[in-house]
C-alpha cells in the first residue's frame, strides 16, 4: 500500500464502519499491534487497526478487506504463545476488545452467550456478581488475555479434568467469514438456545484449531459448572516420574476433581537464581526440593462426599511414598530451611506466572503439546536435556486432560526481551525442544507457531491435508484471513 490517496480512502472507508475514533493508522499506535507482548518470534507489521463495536461492524470490515484482498488479523491481547495474532502480511488488525459483554446466561442449561473480545477477567468478574452459584472454565493466562481465543485454541482449563480442552466447552459460534456472510453453527443454528452443538453436522470444527484463520468468531455459547464447595491440595513428588504416577491413578480413581495439574517445583527456584547469580544446582534432586509439585482441587455437594475424595487422594500418594495435603496445610511439607522458598513461589492465591521470571525482561515462551500419558515422562526428560543443552533452566507444566484421556505438558523459557541475542538463542532452546519432545511419538504441538505447525503436518495423512487445504480455499479464496498462520 504505497499510495497516499489509497491509504486515505481505505481509513475514511473503515472510519465510516466503527467511527473515527476507532480506526487508526498512526505508527505509534500500529506499534502495539506488530508483536505477542511476550514471545521470541519475530514481529510482523499491519497498515490499519480498528475496533469494531458489533457483529455488523466486523461484517463491513471483512466485506471491505475481502474486496481490497487485504489480510485480516483478529487481536484481542497481544498475549499468545505461539504469535497466532502477528500480523504477518501487513493488513488490517481487528481490536475485538471493544465486544466483552455476557449477553446472556442460562442457569437452567448452564451456559453463557458471550462476545468475541471478551476477556477471562471480564467472564469471572460477571458470573461472581451475578450467577455466582455457576462458574466457567479458566485458564491460567493473565485477566486481560481473550477467553475465546483460548477455546478455539484448545487451551487448557481449570475445569479441563472433567471437561477437556476449550473446545469442548464451546456450545455454539456465531462467525464472520472471510467473504463477510455471517453463520451460526450449534443448536443456535434455528434455535434461540445455545445448548449444544448437537445433532446437527458439527460445523464448530471450522473454526477450531485453525488459527483464525476461516473466519472472526463474534459470539460463543460456553458451557458453566456449578459452583460447588471445594478443597484444594499439594502433592509432593521426589521426582516428576512419582509425581505423575499418582496423578494417572487420581485420574482412574473418578474423584470428580475438578482441577489437576502439575510442575517441576524447583527449577522455579533454578530460574531464580540464574536472575540473582545464586549458586543453585542445575539438577533438581541437588536442590534439596521435591522435582514435582502438584495441585489438586476437588469439589463436592457435602463434607462427607468431600471427605471420602480426601480419604482416596491420601491414599493413592501414600502408595507411591509421596505425600499430600491440604493446601493450607502445605508449609509443613518442608523443612524449615526449604520454607522461604515455598513462601517466595506459592502465594496464595497461587500466581503461576512464577513460571516465567518476567523481573528478568518480560520474555516467556513454552513448548508443548498434547501427548499420550505413556510419553509424558520421557517427553518431559529430554525437553529438559535439549534446554539444559542451551544453558535454559526450563520449568515443566501439565495437565490431566478429561478424565485422563489425554494429557499435556509444556516446558516453559523466560528470557529478556531487551536482549536480540537471547531472543535468539531462545528461539534455537524451543526450536530443539521441540525435536526432542516429537520423538515419543505421540506428541502434537498445540498454540503452534508457523515453525512449529509446519513440522505438526510433516508427517499427516496427505490425504486429510489436502481435504483442510481445500477447506480453506473453500472458505476463504482470497486469503486474507490471518495469513501466514494457516497450511
Amino acid at each position: 500500500m504505497t499510495k497516499l490517496i489509497e491509504v486515505d480512502k481505505l481509513h475514511e472507508e473503515l472510519a465510516g464502519i466503527v467511527g473515527e475514533r476507532f480506526v487508526s493508522n498512526r505508527p505509534e499506535e500500529l506499534f502495539l499491534y506488530h508483536w505477542d507482548f511476550v514471545t521470541a518470534e519475530e514481529p510482523g507489521k499491519c497498515d490499519f487497526v480498528v475496533m469494531p463495536e458489533n457483529t455488523e461492524e466486523v461484517k463491513g470490515i471483512i466485506e471491505l478487506a475481502n474486496r481490497e484482498k487485504m489480510p485480516v488479523v483478529p487481536w484481542i491481547s497481544g498475549i499468545n504463545i505461539g504469535g497466532v495474532c502477528i500480523p504477518r502480511e501487513g493488513g488490517i488488525v481487528v481490536d475485538l476488545r471493544r465486544m466483552n459483554k455476557v449477553l446472556e446466561v442460562n442457569e437452567d442449561d448452564m451456559y453463557a452467550v458471550i462476545e468475541g473480545g471478551i476477556t477471562w477477567g471480564d467472564l469471572k468478574g460477571y458470573l461472581l456478581k451475578n450467577h455466582p452459584d455457576l462458574r466457567a472454565g479458566i485458564t491460567w493466562s493473565p485477566p486481560g488475555t481473550g477467553v475465546i481465543s483460548a477455546y478455539i485454541c484448545y487451551g487448557m482449563l481449570d475445569l479441563g479434568m472433567i471437561g477437556g480442552t476449550g473446545a469442548e466447552f464451546i456450545n455454539g459460534l456465531e462467525v464472520v467469514l472471510p467473504n463477510g456472510k455471517v453463520v451460526r453453527v450449534g443448536s443456535c443454528m434455528s434455535t434461540d438456545y445455545w445448548y449444544g452443538r448437537q445433532p446437527y453436522p458439527d460445523l464448530a470444527g471450522l473454526f477450531i484449531g485453525w488459527e483464525g484463520t476461516t473466519g472472526i468468531i463474534t459470539k460463543a455459547g460456553i458451557k458453566l459448572w456449578p459452583n460447588l464447595p471445594r478443597r484444594d491440595y499439594i502433592v509432593l513428588g521426589k521426582t516428576v516420574d512419582s509425581g505423575i504416577k499418582i496423578f494417572k491413578k487420581l485420574a482412574k480413581a473418578g474423584l470428580g476433581i475438578v482441577d489437576m495439574c502439575f510442575l517441576n517445583f524447583v527449577w522455579l527456584t533454578a530460574t531464580q537464581g540464574v536472575r540473582d547469580n545464586e549458586n543453585i544446582p542445575s539438577e533438581p534432586e541437588k536442590a534439596g526440593l521435591p522435582d514435582f509439585y502438584g495441585l489438586v482441587t476437588v469439589t463436592g455437594a457435602t463434607d462427607k462426599e468431600l471427605d471420602a475424595k480426601e480419604e482416596t487422594l491420601m491414599k493413592i500418594a501414600s502408595e507411591e511414598g509421596e505425600m499430600a495435603t491440604r493446601f493450607g496445610d502445605a508449609i509443613g511439607l518442608f523443612a524449615e530451611n526449604q520454607i522461604g522458598e515455598f513462601l517466595t513461589y506459592t502465594s496464595v492465591p497461587i500466581q503461576l506466572y512464577t513460571v516465567w521470571d518476567f523481573t528478568r525482561g518480560g520474555g516467556g515462551e513454552w513448548t508443548g503439546g498434547y501427548v499420550s500419558s505413556k510419553h509424558l515422562v520421557d517427553m518431559y526428560y529430554k525437553m529438559r536435556k535439549a534446554a539444559i543443552s542451551h544453558g535454559r533452566r526450563p520449568q515443566f507444566y501439565g495437565r490431566a486432560m478429561f478424565g485422563g484421556h489425554y494429557w499435556i505438558g509444556r516446558m516453559n523459557i523466560s528470557f529478556s526481551k531487551n536482549d536480540p541475542e537471547e531472543i535468539e538463542s531462545v528461539r534455537k532452546c524451543l526450536m530443539d525442544m521441540d525435536e526432542e519432545a516429537r520423538k515419543v511419538g505421540s506428541f502434537i504441538r498445540y498454540k503452534p507457531p508457523p515453525w512449529a505447525k509446519a513440522r505438526n503436518f510433516e508427517k499427516a495423512d496427505p490425504n486429510t491435508l489436502e481435504l483442510m487445504q481445500k477447506i480453506k480455499k473453500l472458505i476463504d479464496p482470497n486469503g486474507i484471513m490471518n495469513p501466514g498462520q494457516g497450511l
